[in-house]
């Protein structure tokens, strides 16, 4: 027995099968990564072995005394507690030891000699105890951890709801590392981290003691840390006892030969309807029809190949704008305090540029600052009189409880139910996605719907903050052509070097 198995796993989704008799298996110190196009369901496994949803059927099994720690790709934590107590919440029985030694300590002073030995056995084992687990070194262990993500660089006593994105990402990876559980379950964990951080999660996995298992669309991140890659595809899982670079080159053999299997098959089912069709009626042969009739119902069939369904987008052009599209002039970006020094800078007609820096220096808060929706500090930024923006959140999450087609009305409310449905189409979110509520989708279809959203006005420059989250190496090279194809200026926050070095005339690094 590995240390997970699963046996015979069905679940199914508002009549969708997701999982059709799954078996996985993780052993001891394999570094898993799991791999498939967004939708089919990667995440939902992750819940299922997390205990975070039932099967319908099947066993979920974990070694006994395994410790595992989960990691959700949408960040959900407690918001309203100090950074330094939810990772100091880790020790809490540590503390508590602690609490139970001072107490002791204090006993002693008025204790008769028998009380006096009793407390001093106890003091002796809890010091022991706290010792073993290094409580003493607490601080200096998430000193360790939180320099290594660049928390350090965030004042431990903000709340966590004040942070961004990739810096709550950070608070939690810290708190899993802390935590040394015997297992990680890792979903998108590079979601919102720069590339300096991206490097240091990577080294910390390969070195990982333990075994993990994560679900990433980052390739560069990938190779450097799988030794075993499970590729889920057609409602099951495929085991491949390698690194990623040698999984391609199988992957496309494998491929080649279900596609043969999967052919050779319906040439056989064809066949037997055939047969039972022009032979049912007849007295002399109804038998065999039948025979065959039953063979045909009892046989386990081969799921059919998917075709990926391609981000088949187009970001429509209003006109030409002024040759200065914008002017930053010593402009002071921030909250209570400016986060950077005076900006300066003029952004052209038609460029294309990357805002690049570590996590939490201010990005997304000049996105926000020059859009609007956040006060400056000082200075000022000036667009050009003819631009006509379009702007992709890093985060939204006020739309979660509708539809993607009530979510579309909502800012084109005369339009059709057809008219929608076809503009979700062409991102790929069919009749069966159109209704379901938008917190139900995965990372990579959400990003599909607010993208469609893009699609549906016209403009001369986007704006995008971290826009290939959560999606699939080929949708990203779909949205890649997509943002080389348009006419106008392009302002864009990403942090995988492999997306924008191409795209952009310009790069930005705040530091």
């Amino acid at each position: 027995m590995g240390i997970l198995d699963v046996e015979e796993l069905k679940f199914k989704y508002r009549d969708i099968d997701l999982f059709q008799k799954v078996s996985f298996h993780l052993e001891v110190k394999e570094h898993v990564v799991i791999v498939g196009e967004n939708g089919v369901g990667k995440s939902t496994f992750m819940k299922l072995i997390s205990k975070n949803l039932i099967p319908d059927s099947g066993k979920i099994t974990w070694l006994p005394h395994i410790k595992y720690s989960y990691l959700d790709q949408h960040l959900e934590m407690n918001n309203e507690i100090k950074i330094i107590d939810y990772l100091t919440g880790t020790f809490k029985s540590l503390f508590l030891k602690e609490q139970d030694l001072i107490k002791c300590y204090e006993l002693l002073g008025t204790a008769s000699e028998e009380e006096f030995n009793k407390l001093s056995k106890r003091i002796e084992l809890i010091n022991k105890e706290l010792e073993e687990n290094n409580f003493y070194a607490i601080s200096s262990t998430i000193s360790n951890v939180t320099n290594g993500l660049g928390i350090n660089n965030i004042d431990n006593n903000r709340l966590i709801s004040s942070l961004s994105g990739g810096e709550k990402m950070k608070v939690y990876l810290a708190k899993f590392m802390l935590e040394e559980p015997d297992v990680l379950l890792l979903d998108e964990p590079t979601n919102f981290l720069d590339a300096v951080q991206v490097d240091f999660l990577a080294k910390y996995l390969k070195n990982f003691p333990g075994a993990f298992i994560v679900i990433s669309h980052d390739e560069s991140f990938i190779k450097e840390i799988a030794n075993v890659v499970y590729e889920l595809n057609n409602k099951q899982f495929i085991k491949y006892k390698m690194n990623y670079d040698n999984y391609l080159k199988e992957r496309e053999v494998r491929r080649e030969s279900y596609l043969k299997e999967y052919n050779k098959e319906q040439k056989k089912i064809k066949e037997m309807e055939t047969f039972i069709a022009k032979n049912i009626v007849r007295a002399t042969t109804t038998k065999r029809a039948q025979s065959r009739r039953k063979m045909l119902e009892r046989m386990e069939k081969l799921p059919k190949p998917k075709n990926r369904v391609p981000l088949n987008i187009t970001f429509p052009f209003s006109k030409s704008t002024g040759e200065e599209v914008l002017i930053l002039d010593n402009l002071l970006i921030g909250y209570d305090k400016p986060l950077l020094g005076e900006l300066n800078y003029k952004l052209y007609k038609n460029k294309k540029i990357a805002i690049l820096g570590r996590n939490g220096v201010g990005k997304s808060t000049l996105l926000k600052t020059i859009l609007g929706q956040q006060k400056s500090l000082g200075g000022s930024y000036k667009w050009n009189l003819s631009a006509d923006i379009n702007y992709f959140r890093q985060e939204e999450n006020e739309f979660d409880d509708v539809n993607p087609i009530n979510y579309l009305r909502y800012f084109y409310h005369l339009k059709t139910d057809g008219e929608l449905r076809s503009i979700l189409a062409k991102v790929g979110i069919g009749a069966d996605l159109c209704l379901k509520p938008i917190k139900e989708l995965s990372g990579g279809e959400r990003t599909r719907v607010r993208l469609a959203l893009m699609t549906m006005k016209k403009s001369n420059i986007l704006i995008l903050d971290e826009p290939t989250n959560h999606l699939d190496p080929m949708t990203k090279l779909e949205l890649f052509d997509a943002l080389k194809n348009f006419s106008g200026t392009v302002i864009l926050v990403s942090h995988e070097k492999d997306f924008y070095d191409e795209l952009v005339d310009d790069e930005i690094y705040f530091d």
